[in-house]
């Protein structure tokens, strides 16, 4: 693997997305693959941001105005509509495993990306704009392994400070990497989910090294949402059963869930996820074990409980490290369910593209 090789597997896939997709709006992020040597992406700039924006520069991708901020950080802003606003991140900064970008003394901002994105937001809401955030790296843990955190510390809590102080501005938070299928909540001062996160699974299967987590099966999204307020009101979930497939000799692709009609929900808010969440804790309920299927894109047929259902429970409702790691061991020296159960790669978004470009974790 070298630089040439990243460069050419970007440009296959945007021209696979553009072929495919030749009229539809799309906002591309980079992810931590996209990059040689892996996750090492500087907060400088560099060949490969500029040879990622030669080749989404270009009509229903990005706009020329949001060059600075790209070739200089691979983060951008555009205005999806009226009153609606994208704001694509570079994430991959903030990842443990990017030794470029630790946390120093010196260096608590790559890029300076924390403080744009505040300056972003803060324009959003004196215009009366709503915003969709969406990159690669997630904060938080992930949900198939207790313990695994993918933010440096200091960052998570600079991430965490930010969507507290514009929970109201951020209508949807959108982000990948793991490839599988979650999402994550984010409360206010008294407890009230006031945010989210839909963590979307990839088009590209992966078996991971971390044990236990097992594989996933081939995944595209489609989140459906308000025009004229941004609100989200459903998750349709596709994927192909690699097993069926490869018995076929060809992909089989069919819409694996609907967040509404599976789960009866109403919508996608907050509000909903929260009430998707506290199910999981009924006994009466099998939307944990639906979910817990979901998970892996419908590969993982094995059953979820005790320990691997407190990190995933916990990894939902606790971003926070140190109250994610309360909630571990609240579960774990016996205390009661209540405590815890109070608790997009690609991306499709309707009417736009959202490309995930990074393709492992």
């Amino acid at each position: 693997m070298n630089t040439d090789v990243v460069l050419a597997i970007i440009g296959n896939l945007t021209d696979l997305l553009r072929s495919v997709f030749p009229n539809t709006q799309v906002y591309p992020v980079l992810g931590n693959h996209d990059y040689h040597p892996k996750h090492q992406m500087p907060p400088t700039p560099n060949t490969v941001y500029n040879a990622t924006w030669n080749m989404w520069d270009v009509p229903n991708w990005l706009s020329s105005d949001v060059m600075n901020t790209f070739v200089n950080g691979a983060y951008y802003t555009m205005q999806i509509s009226p009153g609606l606003r994208l704001v694509g991140l570079n994430t991959v900064y903030y990842y443990t495993n990017d030794k470029v970008t630790a946390p120093t003394d010196g260096n608590t901002d790559p890029a300076g990306q924390f403080a744009w994105l505040e300056g972003v937001l803060q324009q959003a809401k004196t215009d009366n704009e709503k915003v969709f955030l969406i990159g690669h790296v997630p904060p938080g843990f992930f949900e198939r392994y207790q313990g695994k955190s993918w933010f440096y510390p200091e960052y998570n809590r600079r991430y965490l400070q930010i969507i507290a102080g514009y929970a109201d501005v951020i209508k949807g938070q959108f982000f990948a990497h793991q490839h599988c299928d979650s999402f994550k909540l984010f409360y206010d001062d008294e407890g009230k989910a006031v945010n989210s996160m839909l963590l979307a699974p990839a088009v590209t299967p992966w078996s991971t090294t971390l044990a236990g987590v097992g594989a996933n099966n081939p995944g595209i999204r489609l989140v459906n949402y308000d025009k004229n307020t941004g609100d989200l009101t459903d998750v349709s979930q596709y994927y192909s059963n690699l097993a069926l497939s490869n018995m076929q000799g060809s992909p089989l692709w069919g819409r694996e869930y609907s967040l509404r009609e599976t789960f009866n929900l109403p919508d996608a808010s907050p509000a909903s996820l929260q009430d998707l969440l506290d199910s999981f804790s009924n006994r009466s309920s099998d939307n944990f074990e639906k979910y817990y299927l979901y998970n892996s894109v419908s590969h993982d047929q094995s059953s979820c409980d005790g320990s691997c259902k407190v990190a995933q429970l916990c990894a939902i409702r606790e971003v926070d490290y140190d109250k994610y790691q309360d909630c571990i061991n609240a579960a774990t020296s016996g205390a009661k369910t209540a405590q815890v159960s109070t608790l997009l790669s690609f991306e499709i978004f309707f009417p736009f593209v959202v490309a995930a470009f990074g393709l492992a974790a």
